[in-house]
């Protein structure tokens, strides 16, 4: 059977030649002419040429490459046949196709570097390598083969990082910056209360939610703002008022802080004097407190504001004393200087007529207040009556220190506390007599 040399691939006419026992048949571009020479074949299938007349090996010249084109539209190239100067034999025609990697740019490649390594300037599918393509080439931290800026490798093959400008992935925030006290962090994280930096609006941030520290919810703490600072502050009320349990300085409000407290202190001197008008209860000093304060002279007593006191008590002048008299710093009895009386029992019916009748006849008229118009009179208008102007009463029964009256015969009166006046008898004097018979009947009882 008879192919024509334009109907067959020139490797399958190649490859009858090479086969055909009388020779090597050799198509020209163009001719239908079979050549059949006189070589023959060994038996390694390569053909050799007759020895020409000197003896010398011929060798065919090689004919020119004659390309074919295939079935396909990819070229083929037909490298010529080349007798081997040694054997005087033929090599075998070989074919190679186009193909990325043969380290020529051919038709459809825009580089082609000979070599399968696909992150150099030319990738394995003969491509130059730019971000984008997939592949991670010189220069370039990587390539995901996509223009999202909001994953793991941004479009211009870097790999996302905290401060590059772009939210990525596993960040709240990116600013583009390295500052740390605005509003995105430096670790991409939205600024606020507790994440350990001082932003903008606030005074500390210590990181934590303990707020008995020195920074209470991003705030530096100070006394009145309602939290206690441990090791710091006793109490903290929330407000400044120095009035209430606890002061303005965190302390608890105790007696002698100086701050009076509202329903609990009457006052607060801030002493601890317990003599004062403050008591070391801070309690106002009164004359029924049981305590010597103020201006007492003696407990409850004395000093001008409470009643006078009573013999032995302390005092400093003789008015702190009921006697109206202070020795050596105490009240002393008030003592009446009469004369030596013999000792007798005498009677207000006995003193009426022979004392007040004939020399204190001015008071039977009722003068300066004093009736003693009878012995009734006498005994209702001055025993156990009070005296107008003393401390005393006029007469006490059984005690001439204790009355008045006697002092005011006896010229004494200014003696006793609050005393004073003229001396009785107005103008004149009682006799030994009278003055004994008085001084007796109050001894007997001032009946």
């Amino acid at each position: 059977m008879h192919y024509s040399p334009r109907s067959l691939p020139l490797a399958l006419v190649l490859l009858i030649s090479a086969c055909n026992g009388g020779g090597t048949t050799t198509e020209s571009a163009g001719s239908d002419t079979d050549t059949t020479g006189d070589a023959e074949t060994n038996g390694a299938g390569t053909t050799t040429s007759p020895s020409t007349g000197d003896g010398a090996t011929a060798t065919s010249e090689p004919p020119t490459s004659t390309t074919v084109e295939p079935t396909t539209d990819e070229p083929t190239t037909i490298e010529p046949t080349t007798a081997d100067p040694t054997t005087g034999g033929m090599t075998t025609i070989a074919t190679e196709t186009a193909a990325c990697g043969n380290g020529v740019v051919e038709r459809g490649e825009e580089c082609d570097d000979g070599n399968d390594v696909d992150d150099d300037e030319c990738t394995n599918s003969c491509l130059g390598s730019e971000c984008g393509d997939g592949v991670k080439n010189a220069g370039e931290e990587c390539d995901d083969a996509n223009d999202d800026n909001n994953d793991a490798c941004l479009d211009s093959c870097q790999l996302a990082i905290c401060g590059d400008g772009i939210v990525g992935p596993g960040e709240a925030c990116d600013d583009g910056n390295v500052i740390d006290d605005d509003e995105c962090s430096n670790v991409c994280m939205v600024a606020g209360c507790g994440d350990g930096i001082v932003q903008p609006g606030e005074e500390c941030d210590d990181a934590n939610d303990n707020n008995d520290d020195a920074c209470v919810s991003c705030t530096l703490a100070v006394c009145g703002d309602g939290v206690v600072l441990e090791g710091t502050e006793q109490c903290d009320d929330g407000n400044v008022l120095d009035s209430d349990a606890c002061l303005s300085t965190c302390e608890p409000a105790t007696c002698g802080d100086g701050f009076v407290q509202a329903g609990v202190e009457d006052c607060d001197d801030k002493n601890q004097v317990d003599a004062d008008a403050c008591s070391n209860a801070c309690k106002t000093a009164t004359c029924t407190d049981k305590l010597k304060n103020a201006a007492e002279t003696d407990i409850d007593c004395g000093g001008g504001t409470c009643s006078d006191c009573a013999d032995g008590k302390v005092c400093k002048v003789a008015d702190d004393c009921t006697s109206g008299t202070c020795t050596n710093g105490k009240c002393a009895q008030q003592t009446l200087m009469v004369p030596n009386c013999m000792a007798a029992n005498v009677t207000a019916a006995m003193v009426f007529p022979m004392v007040l009748q004939p020399s204190c006849n001015c008071h039977q008229g009722g003068s300066g207040g004093l009736v003693m118009s009878s012995v009734a009179t006498l005994l209702g208008n001055t025993v156990n009556v009070d005296a107008s102007q003393a401390d005393m009463k006029r007469i006490t029964p059984n005690n001439v220190d204790q009355s008045y009256l006697l002092y005011k015969v006896f010229g004494q009166q200014n003696n006793v506390p609050g005393g004073g006046g003229s001396k009785m008898p107005l103008g004149s004097m009682l006799t030994p007599t009278q003055q004994c018979l008085l001084v007796n009947w109050v001894k007997s009882g001032a009946k």
